[in-house]
């Protein structure tokens, strides 16, 4: 069953893809229970762009891309700060223009010999030494400004109102966390894809909500599922001849359907056993 792992291209697949659904999967409750999951999808049309300009320049587009994304980032939270936007409709102006910008780049480059598709849904299987260095620090730097402000981020992102009040500085976490997610979209869209990166920032919350009541219980369930989902959809990937992103997805979907399924059996089952619990108290 682990065969795979004797492959060195696999371990580098398998690693990067651990690391990327780690950062995830850390970003992914403040994002999804505050309504901004929509971030992920718009920058992954933005890193499109982003890497789309790198390889015309560059073998490692890392370099530009990231900068690209992160003055992404900013515009956005600089639109839904001050020019009164939606933060959806802030996304959506940018990312549009981004991935308008980017496939008006790919028609008049003769010289682009690279496979859109490829960008659109991922390579996991091309993984460099450079990209799984870039995951490390990506993931250290998500999982130290989780822990740092973890309270002040759990506040904000239930009450920005409350947070406010209470002296947390909203906008600094605003903007470190978009920014943080624009260096995960960048990190991970060429391997993942560009339209299959989000995903990794959806899942894990839908998830564990259908399993757990509280917030940290979330937060770290998600970790724990987005992990093990990682891993398995890699493993069939590998086994069945299957493109490793897409199958890495399926097995989420897969995981969602269970955990509904399995919510709804527990709460049928408490319904049914309340009246009999009721008539035991008044006896």
């Amino acid at each position: 069953m682990f065969s795979f792992l004797q492959h060195t291209f696999m371990v580098y697949a398998l690693l990067l893809a651990l690391l990327i659904a780690l950062a995830a999967a850390l970003l992914s409750p403040f994002l999804v229970l505050s309504k901004q999951s929509l971030i992920a999808d718009g920058m992954a049309h933005i890193a499109f762009t982003g890497v789309v300009v790198g390889l015309l320049f560059s073998n490692e587009p890392l370099y530009i891309a990231l900068p690209f994304a992160l003055l992404a980032s900013i515009a956005i939270t600089f639109l839904t700060e001050r020019a009164d936007l939606d933060n959806d409709a802030a996304i959506g102006v940018v990312s549009v223009f981004a991935l308008a910008l980017g496939l008006i780049i790919i028609s008049k480059s003769a010289g682009f010999n690279r496979s859109v598709e490829s960008l659109l849904v991922g390579s996991l299987l091309t993984v460099t030494v450079p990209e799984i260095i870039g995951a490390s620090i990506l993931a250290l730097l998500v999982i130290g400004f989780v822990l740092f402000f973890y309270r002040k981020l759990m506040i904000t992102t239930f009450d920005v109102t409350y947070a406010r009040f209470a002296g947390v500085n909203t906008k600094f976490l605003k903007y470190a966390l978009s920014a943080l997610t624009s260096i995960f979209v960048v990190v991970g869209v060429r391997a993942i894809g560009a339209l299959l990166i989000s995903a990794f920032i959806l899942f894990p919350t839908l998830i564990a909500r259908q399993l757990t009541k509280s917030f940290n219980m979330t937060l770290w369930g998600g970790v724990i599922l987005s992990l093990i989902t990682t891993f398995t959809g890699v493993t069939i990937s590998y086994h069945f001849a299957l493109p490793t992103g897409p199958a890495i997805i399926m097995v989420f979907t897969t995981f969602l359907i269970v955990a509904y399924i399995i919510r709804v059996v527990i709460n049928k089952r408490r319904i049914k056993d309340a009246p009999h619990t009721r008539s035991h108290t008044s006896a």
